[in-house]
């Protein structure tokens, strides 16, 4: 996993695996989310798909995820919801996503270039999901997408989403693996669980529910009050 970590730290760091992952499917005939759950087995999604994600899908829900990248969490979700909102920084990722979910059911994709979601209308979003982007997004930017979050839910609405507990040995060694030299930025971003609990219930969410497991991954689960 080092390999694939320093190469991503680059300008654009996600583009440059999912033309990796894209590259690599297309020679072996194979999808590329599968290369990418090869390439990122250290995150549990398919834990994480049967105990936060799929539970708060019903079929009439619209949801919204935030940084599908190339669609490793969209491609278990399209077929069990209404719609899917798809929200992501990456025009690389935006404009893949396009053809790759054509034909599995209604979507719609909007690039951002930063923490808002303008395109999106009040209260008109039963689910978020956002699997492993947290752990790169600063404090700022993770309050004002609550905030935005928040907006956007249905009364009822539901969040879910995991981030980089500090607080587990794993969390820890995460951190020291990967920050880079004084004065850069390391590619991850590290949370106490209390301070991401505050923020969500400053916010306006009732918690739900929060798994702080020995592993580096801490997931949250939220509801916007009736």
């Amino acid at each position: 996993m080092g390999v694939r970590i320093q190469r991503l730290q680059k300008d654009k760091p996600w583009d440059y695996a999912f033309r990796e992952w894209i590259a690599k499917a297309q020679a072996a005939g194979l999808d590329p989310n599968d290369v990418g759950d090869q390439e990122w087995s250290d995150d549990p999604l398919r834990e994480a798909l049967v105990l936060h994600y799929l539970p708060n899908l019903r079929p009439d829900s619209v949801v919204l995820e935030l940084g599908p990248g190339t669609g490793r969490l969209t491609r278990h979700v399209i077929s069990k919801c209404a719609e899917i909102v798809l929200v992501d920084y990456s025009k690389l990722a935006c404009e893949w996503l396009a053809g790759y979910l054509e034909g599995r059911g209604k979507f719609r994709i909007i690039q951002i270039d930063k923490p808002a979601l303008p395109e999106v209308a009040h209260r008109s979003i039963d689910a978020i999901f956002a699997n492993g982007v947290f752990e790169h997004i600063d404090l700022d930017d993770l309050y004002c997408f609550l905030e935005e979050f928040h907006r956007v839910l249905k009364p009822g609405g539901v969040v879910a989403f995991n981030f980089d507990n500090i607080m587990t040995d794993e969390g820890l060694a995460h951190f020291r693996c990967f920050r880079r030299a004084p004065g850069e930025r390391n590619l991850f971003r590290f949370y106490h669980p209390e301070t991401v609990s505050w923020l969500c219930r400053s916010a306006g969410f009732k918690m739900l529910r929060m798994t702080t497991p020995r592993s580096r991954f801490s997931f949250i689960e939220l509801q916007k009050p009736l």
